[in-house]
C-alpha cells in the first residue's frame, strides 16, 4: 500500500468523487445484531469486533467469519452498562456505567474482576476508559474532568483532576504515557501516575475527535468547530497540518490512519465519511456510507493491508469500502 502516498497530485479527480463518479463503497457485508448499537469497536489488529446495544448486550466476533466467540448478557453482573472497549490485543472487554468498570477475559469467558471509580466531585459519572497495551493499567476519566489512573495488578489508584468539564478521550499511546481530551477543550500528553502533562494545548471548543495511528508515530485532534490537526507524536518536533476544505465549518467524530500511507479517514456525526490526505490537509472526497437509520453514524474503523476499509456503524452494519481506487486513477 505504499504507493497510497502518490493521492495528493489526484486531488481534484478525487473531488469528483463526491459527486458519485467515484464509487469506493464495495457495499454491506454483514449486520451483526437486530438492535441499534451504543458503542463499536475493531480491535487493534482488526481481528475482533466488538458491539454493544443500548439494553447493555456485548458481544465480541472474528471479524474474518463473524463467528461471535464472547457474550456478556445484559442480566450477568454490571448494570445499565454505557461504555465498551477492547484492549489493543483483544484477550480484554471492558464495560463501564456510571460508576463501575468490569474487566472480562475473552477467551477464558470469565469476568476477571469489577472496581468502582469516583470523581473529586460526588455527582461525577465515568464518561471515558482507556486500558495499557500490557493490559495493567487503567485509567478512568469522569464527568467532573478527574482522571482515575489505576494499576490492576497492584490495585493502586492515583486521582487527579486536570479538566474542569468531561473527559471525553483518553487513550495509551506506551504502557506509561497516554493523552487525554475534555469538553474544556484541553488535549495533554501525560506520564502515568503523574499529574503534570508532558504537553497540553488548549482548543477554542471542545474537543470531538482523538486519533492516533498504530504506531504511536501521528496524531489527529478536533474541537468542535474549526481545528482539525494532524501532529507528530515522535517526540521530534515535526510539521502541523490543519485539515482544509471549502464547508464553512465541519463535525468530526471517528477518525483512522490508514496504515503505510498518508491518509486519514474521518467520519461525521451523520452518515458520511472523508479521506485527507494529511501530508497537505486537503479533502481528498467525501462519500456517504450505507445505513438503515436515518440517525445511524459510523461508530469504529479498521483498514488493512490490501488497502481495504472497514466501517461499522449504529445500526450494527459493517460496510467495505476500496481504497486501492484512489491510485488507479
Amino acid at each position: 500500500m505504499s504507493n497510497l502516498k502518490l493521492i495528493p497530485f489526484l486531488f481534484g479527480i478525487f473531488m469528483l468523487g463526491c459527486s458519485g463518479e467515484l464509487t469506493l463503497s464495495k457495499g454491506k457485508v454483514i449486520d451483526l445484531s437486530n438492535e441499534p448499537l451504543l458503542a463499536a469497536q475493531f480491535s487493534k489488529q482488526g481481528r475482533l469486533v466488538l458491539v454493544m446495544d443500548f439494553k447493555g448486550q456485548a458481544a465480541v466476533y472474528k471479524a474474518n467469519n463473524f463467528e461471535k466467540i464472547f457474550e456478556v448478557s445484559v442480566q450477568e453482573k454490571l448494570v445499565d452498562p454505557k461504555l465498551a472497549i477492547l484492549s489493543d490485543d483483544g484477550s480484554k472487554l471492558i464495560l463501564a456505567n456510571d460508576r463501575d468498570v468490569a474487566i472480562w477475559s475473552v477467551s477464558g469467558k470469565v469476568l476477571i474482576g469489577q472496581t468502582q471509580f469516583f470523581g473529586v466531585q460526588s455527582f461525577a459519572t465515568i464518561s471515558a476508559v482507556s486500558i495499557s497495551p500490557d493490559n495493567d493499567k487503567l485509567l478512568v476519566g469522569m464527568s467532573d474532568g478527574t482522571i482515575n489512573m489505576a494499576t490492576i495488578s497492584t490495585r493502586l489508584n492515583n486521582r487527579f483532576k486536570p479538566h474542569t468539564r468531561p473527559v471525553t478521550h483518553l487513550k495509551f499511546i506506551t504502557n506509561e504515557n497516554y493523552l487525554s481530551a475534555s469538553q474544556d477543550g484541553k488535549f495533554a500528553k501525560r506520564i502515568f501516575a503523574s499529574p503534570e502533562p508532558i504537553l497540553e494545548e488548549e482548543f477554542p471548543h471542545r474537543i470531538t475527535s482523538l486519533v492516533v495511528d498504530v504506531e504511536s508515530q501521528r496524531l489527529f485532534v478536533s474541537d468542535a468547530l474549526k481545528s482539525q490537526l494532524v501532529k507528530s507524536l515522535s517526540g521530534q518536533p515535526g510539521k502541523i497540518i490543519q485539515l482544509q476544505y471549502m464547508a464553512r465549518f465541519m463535525v468530526f467524530r471517528q477518525g483512522h490512519f490508514v496504515e503505510h500511507s498518508n491518509l486519514l479517514v474521518t467520519s461525521s456525526s451523520k452518515n458520511h465519511i472523508s479521506i485527507w490526505d494529511t501530508t497537505t490537509g486537503e479533502e481528498l472526497g467525501t462519500w456517504q456510507s450505507q445505513i438503515d437509520t436515518s440517525t445511524a453514524t459510523v461508530l469504529s474503523m479498521y483498514s488493512n493491508d490490501r488497502g481495504e476499509l472497514f466501517t461499522i456503524n449504529s445500526d450494527a452494519m459493517i460496510e467495505k469500502w476500496d481504497l486501492t481506487q484512489l491510485n488507479t486513477l
